[in-house]
Parts: structure tokens; C-alpha cells; sequence
């Protein structure tokens, strides 16, 4: 709404202003009051309560002394409406001649507009009420029989005895005092809008800014740059020179040229504190009027940037998994933990080695989460499912234009993403030469640099790798470099396989078929005893992953939500096509024999054993079969088994 108040001195121009607010085609913006008030009795206008005040002659320059910060406008007499008043006076009267009293900014022609209607004017100004009484006897002693002038001169011409004739204020000019008020309360509005607008953003602002126009003196500033200082320092209206010498020669050299500088380092406060200093010219028709200096903190940036890093990171990039999620009872399992347990404690990068399925990234995720950094991000990261020129922009990111197809804006990395956290990389040993290289001067110098971009970005970062290769094997056959491995393999921790976790099988194969019940809204399945035996001895190649997948056939298959001994045997041992053997041409060496045609199955699995050193997997090759069937035939001979 616009609260607009109009002083009326006579009744008839209330009347006459009701119609025209009535009929406005803003009427519903608008709330007025109208006051029946002659320029005798003393006006108030309540600060604040008011948007516009609308008077004329000498109620309007009342108010304007009274309230000068009061937003006004004056209702202007036009000549229309002193032509009207000449005529209707000269129609009602018959003078010979008038006076045109008041207190106006121009009278153009009045005398010769009079003569039109055969009378004589003559013009009498003045600039207070107070001079009325004087002016009135003047014009009636100089012959004039009748005055024309506002409602009050009207009625002090009446007590000397003369005609008189109130000026009255035309609708027309009414509804332009009324568009006037309106464009100049929303002019003031926007106004305020725009004040409030930058001295929000100055205030809100969590660097120091200060704008210093071209005569070096401070005509803003906000708290922050004040606290830098101390807090007790008066900034305001003072010379720049005075109070921040040092920043005066940048700030010269900036309105001399009129382009920015950025990043200029000062220590405030005896060295406690570092600042960063930024310059921006505002130029005004082509001159520059001041500059605009902000003032960063650089801890608080520091502050800020980690907090943006983690909220990037919190599109789940964060560890699920901690040490008690880790299901077994064997005891070299918890000789494992409570190593890895230790090496969470400290900073160093960890190794984590172990065939598949072992549950690498579980312990990757547990050892976070018992590290110092546990509050930051965990990053994984599969090195073998990327190609390597796409390993390389996800994990050092990029700018925007450095190859076809880079996004918009470019990409942040997933070791910048990682800062203050941990970033597990998993099968590290499938990264190339040249990414290994790449790799090595980040854990070397802690920084890393965007492809396209030519500045470096440093990072705190704790790696984690995985690897189901040995890796120093590879180092020996030149593909991997010695000096990477060195960097990484600082602390080891070595996943035993499935096999070699006493009672970890059993015990993991009724978990995943309690979950699976759970997921599928059932009760867990019965056991029934002896079932479980058949996991003894499996030498599970897919270690955890292949158990997972072992009790999901099982629970499928299984009748009336009840685990026979069966079902574990035939979810163990799935049909297949067999596999064609070529017969192998005969190669120098060791060959095994079974010393003759009558030789039997048994004879010749223990000699396979014996000369593979009890190696299952190299007496299954010995023996031309994979070592699930040697594992199977061997369940048929007891004394196999025991070694």
C-alpha cells in the first residue's frame, strides 16, 4: 500500500479529491487521509506513518520547514484554474479591478488574461501567511475591490471588508498530485530496496569491505574489516592513509588505471593474521569514482573451501562399513583386525592384499572409520574399471575446454573431493606405467593439478590401495614401478582367504541366509543338521563374494524354508559343460604315472599331491582338472584329506 495525506483547505477540494481517489486506477494501492486543514492551524505529520504529503501554497511551505525529511509533493494552481477564478469573481462581483494574491512559483500573463475579461489585476505575492494582512490593505488601498487567492487569504480579505474568490484546485490537477505522489513512493521504495540490497551484502559479507572514493577517504565499510582490526577502529569518513597505509599504493595504482587487482597478501594485527586483498575500480561514465578493496581471511577460506569439498563429498562419498560389521570367529581374523585396527590409529598409507572376494573394501571403509579422519570423505575408486585417460580426469578432475567433451565449468576430482578424508583405490595394480607416474607426484608433493589447468591444487589425502596381485612380482617383470610400491606398501594388511578362517564359512553362509530371508519379508530357514558340513574343505576360489552367491542358491532352491544336506551339495557342485581336453604334447619333466593301467584314482592324487608339495591348485594342473573336481574326488579317499 501508499499512505498518502492531503491537506484540504476548504471542503469542496475533499470532495473533489474523494472522486478522483475513487475513480484512480491504482485505487487499490492506495490509503488515504484527507485533512480539512487551513495554513492558521499548525499541520502534524506523524514520522514514518505517511509515504507522500500532498499540499498547496502556504500549508505546503509550512510543512516543508516543519518536516524536511518528510517526502512531499505540492498541488500546483494552474492557469485554468485562476481563469476560472477571474471569471467566476468578475461574474459574481463586477470589480474594476482585482487582486491575484498568494504565495505562487510563476504567474505568467495574468494581468492581459484579465483585461479579456475587462478588468484590471494586479498580482500580489508573498512568503508567508503573516505578511497577509499588510499585503490585503496595500491592495484594497491601491482601488482593488475584490482578491482571488486560496481559502485562507478568501477569508482575511472578508474580515477587511472586501469580495473575494477562492482559487479552486482543478481535478485535473489533483490526479497529477496523486500520480506524482505514487511514482515518487515507488521511486523511493525501489530506492530503499536497493540501499537495504547492498547494505545487506556489504554486511553479510564474511570478508572486510571497504569503498574508498577518489579522494582516498573511507565511505564504507562493514564490521569484518573492523574486527580484523581490532574492533575499536573508526574507519569511517577517515583517509585511507591514515588508517590502512598499506594498501594505499595498490589502491592508487587502481584508480589511476582502472583495472582490478587481485590477491594481495598483508599481515593485520602485528602478523596474527593474514589477509587477502582484492581492488575493484567503479567507474562511473567512463571515471573512475573510488575502488571497492575486500579483505579475505585466509583461515576462514581455508575453513570455507573444506566445507565445500565436504559437502561435494557427501553424494556418497562416505564409509558405511566399520570393524564390527566384520562377521567371524576365527582367530586369524582377529589377529587381521587387530592389526588393522593399529594401523587406522596413524596417517600412513595402507596396503590391503588378498585374493578375491577377501572383502578388501570393507576393510578399507573399516579402517577410515577408526582413523582420525573418519569426519571427512571415503572415496573409492576402481582403477580397473576405467580406461586410463578417464582414470586420470576422475581422479585429478579438470577445466572446462581440456579435451572434446569436457563438461561445462570442468569437473572437481575425486582426490580433491577426498581432501581431509581417505581415497581408496582399489586394484591399483591394474593402472598403467604412465599412470602410475601421475599417481607417485601426488603421494610425493601432496598437490595435484586439473588437466587443462596451470596451477596446482594441494591436498591432505590418506590412500588406501588394494590389490589381489603380488604386486612385487610385478616390479621384478617391470610392470609396476618399484618407487610407487614404496609409497604405498607402507603398512600391509593381508586378508586371509575363506579357506584358511576356521568356522568363518559356517557362520557367514547363516548370516547372508538371515538377510536374504529378511529382504524377501520371511522367516530365516531351518538347518538342518549336518548341512553346514559340506562347506568344510570347500576351497571357495571367490572366497566371500562365491559364499554370498553359494547360500543365495541355496535359499532359492530349498523346500518348505528348510537347508537339507542336499541342497548345500548340489548349490556346491553345479552342472556344467564339460570343457574338451586337447592331449598335451609331451613335455620334458616331471610326468605323473600311475605306475600302470591297474593303477587306481586314489594312487594318483597322492602322487599329484606329493609332487605339487600339497599345492591343490598345482596338483589339479597336474591332474588335467580344475581344483573343485580334485577337491570333490578327494572327499572320496579320508587319508587325502588329512594332509
Amino acid at each position: 500500500m501508499i499512505r498518502l495525506l492531503f491537506f484540504a483547505p476548504y471542503p469542496e477540494m475533499k470532495e473533489r479529491l474523494e472522486r478522483v481517489l475513487r475513480a484512480h486506477p491504482e485505487a487499490a494501492r492506495l490509503e488515504a487521509t484527507i485533512a480539512l486543514n487551513t495554513v492558521d492551524q499548525t499541520p502534524e505529520v506523524e514520522e514514518g506513518r505517511f509515504d507522500v504529503v500532498i499540499a498547496r501554497g502556504y500549508t505546503a511551505l509550512k510543512i516543508q520547514k516543519l518536516y524536511p525529511a518528510q517526502p512531499f509533493v505540492e498541488l500546483s494552481i494552474s492557469g485554468y484554474d485562476i481563469v476560472q477564478a477571474i471569471a467566476r469573481c468578475t461574474e459574481q462581483y463586477h470589480p474594476k479591478k482585482i487582486a491575484i494574491c498568494g504565495f505562487f512559483s510563476e504567474l505568467y500573463e495574468v494581468e492581459e488574461i484579465a483585461r479579456l475579461f475587462h478588468v484590471e489585476a494586479k498580482v500580489y505575492l508573498t512568503k508567508s501567511h503573516t505578511e497577509l494582512d499588510t499585503t490585503l490593505r496595500s491592495a484594497k488601498n491601491s482601488g482593488c475591490e475584490a482578491v482571488i487567492g486560496g481559502y485562507f487569504i478568501a477569508q482575511a480579505a472578508k474580515t477587511l471588508g472586501m469580495h473575494a474568490t477562492v482559487i479552486r484546485a482543478g481535478e485535473d490537477n489533483l490526479l497529477h498530485a496523486v500520480n506524482a505522489a505514487i511514482s515518487m513512493a515507488d521511486s523511493m521504495r525501489a530506492e530503499r530496496v536497493r540501499a537495504e540490497t547492498y547494505k545487506t551484502i556489504i554486511y553479510a559479507s564474511r570478508d572486510g569491505v571497504l569503498f574508498v572514493d577518489d579522494q582516498g577517504v573511507i565511505q564504507v565499510r562493514n564490521h569484518v574489516v573492523r574486527d580484523m582490526l581490532g574492533g575499536n577502529v573508526s574507519l569511517l569518513y577517515r583517509p585511507l592513509s591514515e588508517k590502512l597505509p598499506f594498501l594505499c599504493q595498490t589502491y592508487r595504482r587502481v584508480l589511476k588505471t582502472g583495472q582490478a587487482e587481485q590477491n594481495e597478501l598483508h599481515k593485520l594485527g602485528g602478523g596474527r593474521l593474514t589477509v587477502a586483498c582484492s581492488f575493484s575500480p567503479v567507474i562511473v561514465h567512463q571515471s573512475v569514482s573510488g575502488v571497492v578493496i575486500t579483505v579475505s581471511d585466509i583461515t576462514v577460506i581455508q575453513e570455507l573451501e573444506g566445507q565445500i569439498r565436504r559437502k561435494l563429498s557427501s553424494k556418497g562419498l562416505y564409509a558405511k562399513y566399520t570393524f564390527d560389521d566384520i562377521l567371524h570367529k576365527s582367530k586369524v581374523m582377529d589377529e587381521t583386525i587387530r592389526i588393522a585396527k593399529r594401523y587406522a590409529a596413524t596417517s600412513s598409507n595402507i596396503i590391503i592384499v588378498g585374493e578375491t572376494g577377501t572383502g578388501k573394501e570393507l576393510f578399507a571403509q573399516s579402517i577410515h572409520n577408526a582413523s582420525p579422519r573418519r569426519r571427512g570423505p571415503f572415496v573409492a575408486v576402481n582403477c580397473a574399471a576405467l580406461p586410463e585417460n578417464l582414470l586420470e580426469s576422475e581422479l585429478f578432475g579438470y577445466v572446462e575446454g581440456a579435451f572434446t567433451g569436457s563438461g561445462k565449468g570442468g569437473k572437481i576430482g575425486l582426490f580433491e573431493q577426498a581432501h581431509n578424508g581417505t581415497i581408496f583405490l582399489d586394484e591399483i595394480g591394474e593402472i598403467s606405467l604412465s599412470m602410475q607416474i601421475k599417481l607417485l607426484r601426488v603421494l610425493q608433493e601432496h598437490e595435484i593439478r586439473r588437466l587443462g589447468d596451470d596451477k596446482v591444487v594441494s591436498v591432505s589425502v590418506r590412500v588406501i590401495t588394494a590389490t589381489n596381485k603380488n604386486l612385487r612380482e610385478m616390479v621384478r617383470q617391470g610392470l609396476f614401478r618399484h618407487d610407487l610400491l614404496y609409497r604405498l606398501d607402507v603398512l600391509r594388511v593381508f586378508l586371509p582367504p575363506l579357506r584358511e578362517r576356521a568356522g568363518d564359512a559356517a557362520l557367514l553362509f547363516q548370516n547372508q541366509l538371515r538377510q536374504l530371508a529378511q529382504e524377501n519379508n520371511m522367516p530365516a530357514p531351518q538347518i538342518e543338521k549336518g548341512a553346514l558340513a559340506a562347506l568344510h574343505g570347500y576351497p571357495f576360489e571367490g572366497n566371500v563374494r562365491e559364499l554370498c552367491n553359494l547360500a543365495e542358491r541355496v535359499f532359492v532352491r530349498c523346500e518348505n524354508n528348510c537347508v537339507a544336506c542336499g541342497d548345500v551339495q548340489k548349490a556346491l557342485h553345479i552342472e556344467d559343460v564339460p570343457v574338451p581336453r586337447l592331449i598335451p604334447e609331451k613335455k620334458p619333466g616331471p610326468v605323473i604315472s600311475a605306475g600302470g593301467s591297474d593303477a587306481g584314482e586314489e594312487e594318483l592324487i597322492r602322487r599329484a599331491l606329493e609332487q605339487s608339495g600339497y599345492n591343490r591348485s598345482r596338483a589339479a594342473a597336474l591332474l588335467g582338472c580344475d581344483r573343485t573336481t580334485l577337491w570333490r574326488k578327494m572327499q572320496k579317499y579320508p587319508d587325502l584329506c588329512k594332509k
